[in-house]
C-alpha cells in the first residue's frame, strides 16, 4: 500500500470536510476495505481490485460537498480529487482509477447489465450505500416524521408506518447493490435495524405516547 498517498488524501479530506464529514468518509472506507477484501477471495473476481484508489476515492468521493452541495458531485470530487493526487505526483494510473471511481460512484447499473467484472466505482457505490442500512436509516425517518408532522406523538402505530417505510427504501437501495458481499452485509444491518425497530414498537404498544 502507498501509505504516503493514502495518509495524504485522509488529512486532506478530514481538513476540508471537519470532523463530522470525515467520520462519515471514514465508515466508507472501512466498508470499501471488507468488500474488497470479499472479492479478492472470490476465485471468478475477474479483475484485480486496487486497494489504494478505492480507498483514496473513498476519502475523497464527497470532498467537494462542503462548498458546492451535493447536485452532481461526483464531477466536482473527481476534479478535485486528480488535483490534489498529482500534485503528489501520484502515478498517473492510480489518478485515473480514482478519478472514475469517484464518477461512478453514484451509478446505479441495472442487474442485467451488471457482469463479473467488478470496477472500485461498483465498490465505492455499495460502500457509500451500505451506511444508510443501519440505525441512520430509522433516525432519519423519525427526523423526517418530525418535520413534517411536528405536533403528532411517536406511537407504536407510527413507528409501524417508518418500519414499511425503511423497508421499502431498504428493498430499493438493496436492489441497486454491486456485489455479493455487500448484498451479504446488507441483509445483516437491516435485520439489525428491523430487530431494533419491532423491540420499540413492543415497548411502546402498551405505553403512552411521547
Amino acid at each position: 500500500m502507498d501509505t504516503d498517498v493514502v495518509q495524504a488524501a485522509a488529512q486532506y479530506a478530514e481538513g476540508v470536510m471537519g470532523g463530522e464529514g470525515f467520520r462519515y468518509v471514514s465508515a466508507v472506507v472501512a466498508n470499501c476495505k471488507l468488500l474488497a477484501l470479499e472479492l479478492e477471495a472470490q476465485e471468478d473476481q475477474a479483475v484485480a481490485i486496487d486497494t489504494d484508489a478505492l480507498i483514496i476515492a473513498g476519502y475523497l468521493h464527497d470532498i467537494s460537498t462542503v462548498t458546492h452541495g451535493f447536485l452532481d458531485h461526483q464531477v466536482k470530487s473527481a476534479e478535485m480529487a486528480v488535483e490534489f493526487l498529482r500534485k503528489l505526483d501520484a502515478p498517473e494510473e492510480q489518478v485515473q482509477r480514482v478519478e472514475q471511481a469517484i464518477l461512478t460512484h453514484t451509478t446505479v447499473v441495472a442487474p442485467d447489465q451488471r457482469t463479473e467484472t467488478v470496477t472500485e466505482g461498483h465498490i465505492l457505490y455499495d460502500a457509500d450505500k451500505l451506511g444508510r442500512l443501519s440505525g441512520l436509516a430509522v433516525v432519519t425517518s423519525l427526523i423526517e416524521f418530525g418535520a413534517r408532522y411536528p405536533n403528532r406523538a411517536v406511537t407504536g402505530e407510527v413507528l409501524a408506518a417508518i418500519l414499511r417505510h425503511v423497508e421499502e427504501r431498504f428493498i430499493e437501495l438493496y436492489q441497486s447493490l454491486n456485489t455479493t458481499p455487500a448484498r451479504n452485509m446488507a441483509r445483516n444491518k437491516f435485520n439489525n435495524t428491523l430487530a431494533f425497530l419491532d423491540g420499540v414498537i413492543e415497548h411502546l404498544s402498551d405505553a403512552t405516547p411521547i
